[in-house]
């Protein structure tokens, strides 16, 4: 059952989990997924496995004892059709001899954010109706989305941080904001943007979500500290390297064809960096982000254009 959370701090972990979703590769997706589960079904319910020796894992990176599930984590930089295709051959038909008195569905776990491609898809298909006696299910996003909003809030913490409060965003000086600007700062720098005003509906013409709506508004508390951060800061350029950059990988993501929410969460992984921070340090990212939504032309200002 789904547990309840103040409205800016479920918007702060979907986000989070997003960007937990897209950074995290290999093993370190891997322990994230075993981390999450050994939370949701505690008790020994799901166990994890790990490598050893030279037998490896036997083709199972997860058991969950309730429900009889043995999973196949993959998580690869760049999901390739005939790697993928070879990954669920080799550890489906690998589980079986050793694993098979154990479990009744054997579920593959992957990173894919926008769905699998329908070979494999149709890989999964076959085995499921090829094998009477074992159920094959694929865990994707939203799977994963599920089992951590069944868990309490103080253990979605323990994963992926506490969210900003509302005392977090008004307490945030000069000092907490440069570490971010700093960060973006030192990225590759296009030419200078145009900068505009930002129209009432922007949120609306680009179909931006509740939970990025009710964080961009989060910001906004401190996005005017920002604009006097860049105003008063001794370098005069400061400002305008900071607001190229970021528009620089705005239009690398948008070059991508992601959809206005996936380029946001990507400006949020690089404006913050590619580690967890703490939440004054998450607040100052949004009172950014918020900022540069707002004063300059970053996403779509005018309907039929948006990406």
């Amino acid at each position: 059952m789904a547990r309840d959370y103040k409205e800016d701090s479920r918007a702060y972990y979907e986000k989070a989990l997003e960007c937990a979703f897209l950074r995290l590769k290999g093993n370190a997706f891997q322990d994230f997924f075993a981390d999450l589960m050994e939370k949701r079904y505690p008790n020994g319910d799901f166990i994890r496995v790990r490598p050893w020796g030279n037998v490896g894992d036997r083709k199972n990176d997860g058991y969950l004892r309730s429900k009889r599930i043995l999973f196949q984590v993959y998580a690869p930089n760049e999901m390739r059709v005939a790697d993928a295709l070879a990954k669920i051959e080799e550890d489906f038909h690998g589980a079986l001899p050793y694993w098979k008195e154990y479990f009744d569905m054997w579920s593959f776990v992957h990173n894919a954010r926008d769905g699998l491609s329908p070979d494999i898809t149709r890989k999964l298909l076959d085995h499921d109706r090829e094998h009477e006696d074992v159920s094959v299910k694929f865990w994707g996003y939203e799977d994963l989305r599920g089992v951590l909003f069944e868990l309490s809030e103080e253990d979605v913490v323990s994963l992926l941080g506490p969210a900003p409060s509302s005392k977090d965003f008004l307490s945030l000086g000069f000092e907490d904001l440069k570490a971010v600007l700093n960060f973006i700062k030192k990225q590759p720098v296009s030419p200078t943007p145009k900068i505009n005003s930002v129209p009432k509906d922007k949120i609306e013409i680009n179909q931006l979500p509740p939970d990025t709506e009710t964080l961009i508004h989060a910001g906004m508390r401190k996005s005017v500290s920002v604009g006097k951060f860049l105003k008063q800061y001794p370098d005069p350029e400061y400002g305008d390297q900071v607001v190229q950059t970021f528009r620089t990988r705005y239009e690398q993501l948008k070059s991508q064809g992601l959809k206005p929410d996936d380029i946001f969460l990507g400006l949020q992984i690089f404006a913050g960096g590619e580690q967890t921070k703490d939440p004054k340090h998450q607040a100052a990212v949004f009172s950014v982000l918020a900022y540069l939504f707002k004063q300059c032309d970053i996403f779509e200002s005018v309907r039929g254009h948006n990406t």
